[in-house]
């Protein structure tokens, strides 16, 4: 492994952990909710999903998204309905009380994220290089999973 490689790991991971994202006691999305609920909460804001396509739009294993799922129908957030598309399957969608938590996550994210925004010299560049950041990972994981 190259010394840049190390660097970027080592970016990454600090990234992570200094966004709170694996820290369970604090929640960046400005409510008590894992960042995966939170994330399917945002996901499912904007249409149906099968649970799937929520996993391939999350990056999680189809089994964990399938518990969470579970959990977030038991607490009323969520419901299964027929898929229009395929009648044999079903499809996820928010509940007016899932839609008023997804909201609620939405306006307290956005509100985090335009503080680090504010806080950054050069925003511009930054949100440009995570772009390029996010590609690169894909094209790797791309290659993993031909």
């Amino acid at each position: 492994m190259s010394e840049q490689a190390k660097i970027l790991r080592d970016r990454v991971r600090s990234l992570i952990v200094t966004h709170a994202s694996l820290d369970d006691t604090r929640r960046p999305c400005g409510t008590p909710l894992s960042m995966p609920h939170a994330w399917t909460l945002l996901e499912l804001k904007n249409g149906p999903l099968t649970v799937n396509h929520l996993a391939e739009r999350l990056n999680i294993d189809r089994t964990n998204v399938s518990r969470l799922c579970i959990k977030m129908e038991d607490l009323g957030e969520i419901r299964r309905i027929p898929n229009p598309e395929d009648g044999r399957s079903k499809v996820l969608e928010l509940t007016e009380k899932g839609s008023r938590l997804a909201n609620q996550v939405d306006r307290s994210s956005a509100e985090h994220f335009s503080r680090v925004l504010e806080a950054l010299p050069n925003p511009n560049t930054v949100l440009h290089a995570l772009d390029q950041l996010i590609a690169a990972f894909q094209a790797e994981a791309s290659e993993e999973n031909p």
